[in-house]
């Protein structure tokens, strides 16, 4: 008996300790495979500015970091857009890696894989199955848009381990535990300064819990309701110091049914098939009655919250006037918990329910499956083979080209100028960029580079054809770079490039000829 129990043992924990192995092979293996982005460089240069000046300037000397103009700084050119704590992990990287790509990502690839960690043992903790909590974790931790969010220098891989401590949280308070205060606060206060948006979508969740546990008393209810007040105390430095409130202009002008639309089909096609959160709604498949596949019995008033959670974070989420799949990622573990339990409460045979799993987590087919005929341009895939492979295989896109150039060819302090941020080009080079969007060049001389078309912006900014008057002036240099998608390193399912595309296209630079600015200034 004592040897089946250990054996039993050493099988539970070899079966987490292999995926959470692997979880560290996809989320670090070539972190640095494609360069840093627009988003990505962003961060970057601000955590460089950390570590020199100890507050994000977004000026150093020699660039701005600008990408809103004066919204984005204060008196002091600090920068108040968003807030600070994705710098800091970054300049926490650089200060002991060195400032690189890889060291830009690390922080946030291993608060990617702390996250699968944490959905482990929250799992665990609330079911009491083995089962429910490896499955959540295989879910999440082979999903194709955790995993490339949280290979980028941004907040992503913050926001979803927020997450799995907010729901922790709000099982603490949904269980009379007062600690579940404290936990709930601080996963709000981190997904805080990471992103507003999310902690703005997660607080109507708050509100519905109030209302469920008003039968447990008074008591209850209050200690929901301190969880605003310690999470409004916590944040009221940075809105006194940032007055975010200025941002809020950016919304309305959405059309919010068109919208939530485009978010639930990504959500099915992305993140977890809605067939497996509709489950309990449909009496075709027989519920196990073997209780020990899912631990004692969880009270659906909890997985009723959770859905009801889902809901309002998605109606919140259509408020902000763009729509990206990071404003959905925070609820992938909510999701991909439910989906786990419910996989293996209704599906008959556990064999059956493994079997379910490992289908869901190499493939889209139960999303190809029961979507039709909405599948849109959404056809049968096999990401996490496609992950794999392009992260073995070397990527290079037209950044990469045009950075090889200007690495080769031109001086540090050089200016250049662009009519995009070139964030990505101040990172891994010592040239002024200036943005002309944002600043008039120096009047009494001209920059010794001009890019009329964007190397690095995802968007493509197109001066135009150069004036005539600064013809004579330059140079014009036509360059052979990789014909690759704007958006080709951007983390979504959709846009992200895994394989180096073979065309090429022209890309054109412009060169101030030698002497040109001393025959301006005379």
């Amino acid at each position: 008996m004592g040897d089946s129990k250990t054996a039993g043992k050493f099988f539970i924990g070899g079966g987490y300790g292999l995926f959470l192995a692997f979880a560290g092979f996809l989320l670090f293996y070539h972190l640095d495979n494609h360069l840093l982005w627009g988003d990505e460089a962003e961060t970057a240069v601000l955590a460089k500015n950390i570590m020199q000046f100890g507050v994000p300037k977004t000026f150093d000397g020699t660039n701005y970091i600008l990408l809103h103009g004066q919204k984005d700084e204060n008196c002091d050119h600090v920068w108040v857009w968003s807030p600070w704590l994705q710098e800091y992990f970054a300049a926490g990287s650089f200060v002991l890696l060195g400032p690189t790509t890889w060291a830009a990502r690390a922080p946030f690839a291993l608060i990617g894989w702390c996250s699968l960690v944490a959905l482990a043992l929250v799992a665990y903790k609330i079911y009491r199955s083995h089962w429910v909590a490896l499955a959540s974790v295989v879910l999440l931790g082979t999903s194709e848009v955790f995993l490339l969010h949280a290979r980028q220098c941004r907040y992503y891989s913050i926001s979803v381990f927020g997450e799995i401590l907010l729901v922790y949280g709000i099982h603490q308070l949904f269980t009379r535990n007062r600690r579940g205060i404290w936990l709930t606060a601080f996963a709000l206060v981190l997904q805080f300064y990471s992103n507003y948006i999310i902690t703005a979508a997660n607080l109507p969740g708050l509100f519905v819990l109030a209302w469920m546990l008003r039968w447990q008393g008074k008591p209850a209810v209050l200690r929901v309701v301190a969880v605003p007040v310690v999470l409004m105390v916590a944040a009221l430095p940075w809105l006194v110091y940032a007055h975010p409130w200025g941002q809020m202009g950016v919304a309305g002008g959405v059309n919010y049914f068109r919208k939530a639309w485009e978010y639930l089909v990504e959500f099915h096609f992305h993140f977890i098939p809605l067939c497996f959160l509709l489950l309990p709604f449909f009496g075709l498949i027989p519920r196990r009655q073997d209780r020990q596949t899912t631990g004692p019995e969880i009270p659906w008033r909890w997985e009723r919250l959770l859905l009801l959670w889902l809901l309002l974070y998605l109606v919140m989420i259509l408020i902000p006037p763009d729509s990206y799949l990071r404003y959905l990622l925070p609820i992938s573990p909510v999701a991909c918990l439910l989906a786990a339990a419910w996989i293996f409460r209704h599906v008959k045979w556990r064999a059956l329910a493994v079997l379910v799993v490992a289908i869901q987590s190499a493939s889209n087919v139960f999303s190809i499956m029961t979507a039709y005929p909405f599948r849109e341009t959404h056809t049968l895939r096999f990401p996490l083979v496609e992950y794999v492979g392009g992260m073995a295989a070397p990527y290079t896109n037209r950044f990469a080209d045009a950075l090889a150039f200007f690495k080769m060819h031109a001086h540090p302090g050089e200016r250049v100028l662009s009519f995009d941020p070139e964030f990505p080009l101040v990172f891994y080079t010592q040239l002024r960029i200036i943005d002309v969007r944002m600043m008039a060049p120096a009047a009494e001389q001209l920059p010794e580079w001009i890019l009329p078309s964007s190397a690095s912006g995802v968007v493509v900014q197109d001066g135009g054809a150069l004036p005539k008057f600064l013809k004579p002036r330059y140079e014009m240099i036509t360059i052979p770079v990789h014909d690759s998608p704007r958006c080709d390193s951007v983390p979504e399912p959709d846009l992200y490039q895994y394989q180096s595309v073979q065309a090429r296209a022209p890309f054109i630079i412009y060169k101030l000829k030698a002497g040109a600015n001393d025959h301006r200034s005379r």
